[in-house]
């Protein structure tokens, strides 16, 4: 098994109910699983994030420091960092 931490930032924190939190997958899950998993787990997610483009306007995923494409491979121990939408002028 896979275990995969995420750690949520601003109202996505208030939406789940905590800064991390720590899941785990079978040997050759990637990314659209863990997204998968967050729509099941948190309703707030309910179609947004699979149906979404990984750093779209809609939420923003960092992995290593870049935006993993759905279909990367999850790797055991893995950190993903989640934002909403991010706005300014």
């Amino acid at each position: 098994m896979l275990k995969v931490t995420v750690k949520f930032f601003a109202f996505y924190r208030d939406m789940t109910g905590t800064e991390e939190l720590t899941l785990e997958f079978p040997e050759g899950s990637n990314v659209r699983d863990l997204l998968r998993s967050l729509e099941e787990k948190f309703e707030g997610f309910r179609g947004k994030l699979l149906n979404r483009k990984v750093g779209s306007r809609s939420y923003i995923l960092v992995r290593r420091g870049e935006w993993p494409d759905a279909d990367d491979p999850l790797a055991d121990g893995d950190e993903f960092y989640l934002f909403p939408p991010l706005g300014g002028g």
